[in-house]
């Protein structure tokens, strides 16, 4: 898979992301809110959801943007199938970017660990 970020990874309206809050997995951390569930796709693809009351400042908004686009599209190739949403939490906008991204790289890992766990109990 390539290093871009196209639109075929991204969710891009209502019914995909209601796909995935119907019966999503969830994993949380400091600064984010990660909603995943399985696709019918052959590759990973991304939802953001940025609220206003955890980022006032469109900078702030995009910054969040930037950042969790910029992690996933460099681990895309190795993660599974899967719809994945990441929601912001307060606090993230005083953190230096290399903290969201080790935060970040921490997520991808237990995604993929909880799927492979889920794989192999099913």
């Amino acid at each position: 898979m390539d290093y871009f970020f196209c639109k075929s990874l991204r969710l891009l309206n209502k019914k995909e992301y209601d796909y995935v809050f119907q019966s999503a997995k969830k994993i949380g951390t400091r600064f984010f809110t990660v909603l995943y569930r399985e696709n019918k796709h052959n590759h990973p693809r991304l939802g953001l959801i940025v609220a206003k009351k955890t980022a006032k400042q469109a900078v702030e908004r995009n910054r969040f943007k930037r950042i969790v686009r910029e992690s996933f599209r460099l681990k895309a190739n190795e993660l599974p199938q899967l719809d994945i949403v990441i929601l912001s939490r307060n606090g993230f906008k005083e953190e230096n970017n290399s903290v969201l991204f080790s935060e970040l790289s921490y997520i991808w890992k237990k995604i993929k660990i909880n799927v492979k766990k889920d794989f192999i109990s099913s």
